[in-house]
């Protein structure tokens, strides 16, 4: 326990409250403050060493030890829940992304000594950047160093508990280091975020005019405001160029190489079209040539045909001719054979 007690000092006293800009109220005005009851713990004076041993991890409230008072935090409404939850996903995703550091939750804490007052404080999210000399252990339950970011998210407190978060907190975190600091507001009136300037006070992180707030400490880390209250779901945000580069970069790039797939199966499939347009336009090239061929083929067919007649009355022409010129063979003998005769005939009768 003594080693929680060992953390980073810085000497600058309290010197001033002040209450800071309050730059979305026109959009998001505060509703009447409810009475909320406190527990039995609220306001006790206890020894920062009680405190450690007995109330840090205290079950049945959340306890923070200001200079030997217990502060309990209030207890978050619905839709201050839906708020934490929102940003607690989008800031989780960006730094599975980008592995800047390391998100700090569930009710972890830091101890601050500014000039003699010390504080414990449990940021409802903080943001441990890699570059930070002092990391956490896996197995610790409290921060030894400063964190880098703090997040309060603010509810249906009391004027008290808006303050400690608006003008205390803010003091504190701005005397101990904490480089950025972001007030969050589910009704937006005390809605705010500031950075660390060099001479180690705290200016507004003003968002630029497209209402995008963009963290000096996260190198890429940034939203718009006004989603802080329409809470687009993750399948709006991929879509959206001011998340693109971290939400759902796994489902973006799948996405991507789906898409990418789809155009090269697109692109095939043009191909297997084309050739086949090119296969059918040579089926009908050959199917013409094989109607000419066959055409050609019955013109020679005929021709053939033609010539067999041709040679069949040539055949004919020709045993006519020899069957003449046999008869006129057989005449001339015959002639011939008269002619002997005749001869003979003469002969005797001389």
């Amino acid at each position: 326990m003594e080693a929680a007690l060992q953390t980073p000092q810085q000497q600058t006293p309290y010197h001033h409250s002040y209450y800071p800009n309050k730059l979305y109220a026109d959009d998001h005005p505060q509703k009447i403050i409810p009475f909320t009851e406190k527990s039995e713990y609220d306001g006790m004076r206890v020894s920062e060493e009680e405190y450690w041993l007995k109330y840090y991890e205290e079950g049945d409230a959340a306890l923070e030890w200001n200079n030997g008072i217990l502060e309990e935090k209030p207890v978050s409404d619905k839709d201050g829940f839906d708020l934490y939850s929102w940003f607690h996903r989008l800031i989780s995703q960006y730094n599975e992304t980008f592995n800047e550091g390391e998100m700090i939750g569930l009710e972890i804490g830091f101890r601050m000594k500014i000039g003699k007052k010390v504080t414990i404080r449990k940021p409802d999210l903080a943001f441990i950047h890699k570059n930070n000399p002092e990391q956490m252990p896996p197995l610790d339950r409290s921060y030894k160093g400063c964190f880098d970011i703090c997040f309060e998210f603010l509810s249906d407190s009391t004027p008290s508990d808006i303050k400690r978060d608006t003008v205390v907190k803010k003091h504190e975190y701005e005397k101990f280091g904490v480089r950025e600091y972001y007030i969050l507001d589910r009704l937006g009136d005390e809605t705010a975020f500031f950075y660390l300037n060099s001479k180690g006070l705290y200016k507004p992180l003003k968002p630029n005019r497209f209402g995008i707030i963009k963290s000096k400490v996260l190198k890429h880390f940034q939203f718009r405001v006004e989603d802080l209250y329409n809470r687009p779901s993750d399948r709006q945000l991929v879509k959206d160029k001011v998340y693109q580069k971290y939400v759902q970069v796994d489902f973006q790039n799948e996405r991507k190489r789906a898409e990418a797939a789809e155009r090269k199966a697109e692109v095939e499939r043009k191909k297997v079209e084309a050739a086949e347009r090119k296969a059918e336009v040579e089926r009908k090239k050959v199917e013409a040539a094989e109607r000419k061929a066959e055409v050609e083929r019955k013109k020679v067919e005929a021709a053939e045909r033609k010539a067999e007649v041709e040679r069949k009355k040539a055949e004919v022409a020709e045993k006519k001719a020899e069957a003449e010129h046999k008869k006129v063979l057989r005449m001339q003998r015959e002639i011939q054979a008269l002619r002997n005769q005749l001869g003979m005939n003469e002969i005797g009768q001389g």
